[in-house]
């Protein structure tokens, strides 16, 4: 009796859940304008930090290439630029050593068919903490790099969800 009513509980769920609405967010969705192609050129780097505009590209290039094909060619362009890099402590020991570090990214970015403007937002601002190694310094410096890394992965997965629902 209770493996019966365990399967139509499970029959019940199932066919209410089939008819939602769900979709994952990049998946039948169009980009702003109808674009189906765009370029993505190395964003600009405004900030004092280095070697930055190359992984925050490569995360959006990434995210990008799900939802339309990223072609050279293509007359429409998205364009970003890193405007801020900052790097603040958020927790200390109980004697005041820092041992983590949010790193907050600020970044434009806009998407135009020639003059014509699909999308822009100046002001997107994401971060990633991350844990202070004291007694290492390069491998604070490995974690800096991978939260940048998971921050752009995580910030272009926001930014097109933004494009796609129209924000």
């Amino acid at each position: 009796m209770a493996a019966r009513a365990r399967a139509a509980l499970l029959l019940i769920t199932a066919l209410l859940l089939g008819g939602c609405g769900y979709h994952i967010a990049g998946r039948g969705a169009q980009l702003p304008g109808g674009v189906t192609e765009m370029r993505v050129p190395v964003f600009a780097n405004e900030t004092a930090k280095p070697d930055i505009e190359g992984p925050m590209t490569e995360a959006f290039v990434a995210e990008m290439v799900n939802t339309v094909r990223i072609k050279y060619s293509s007359d429409v362009v998205m364009t970003g630029v890193i405007t801020a890099y900052d790097l603040k402590p958020v927790s200390f020991t109980g004697s005041d050593v820092n041992i983590e570090y949010r790193l907050t990214i600020t970044l434009a970015v806009d998407i135009k068919r020639g003059e014509e403007v699909l999308w822009k937002d100046e002001h997107i601002t994401d971060y990633e903490d991350f844990t202070v190694n004291t007694l290492d310094v390069a491998a604070t410096e490995d974690a800096e790099r991978a939260a940048m890394k998971k921050l752009g992965r995580d910030t272009a997965r926001l930014v097109k969800e933004r494009m796609l629902t129209g924000f």
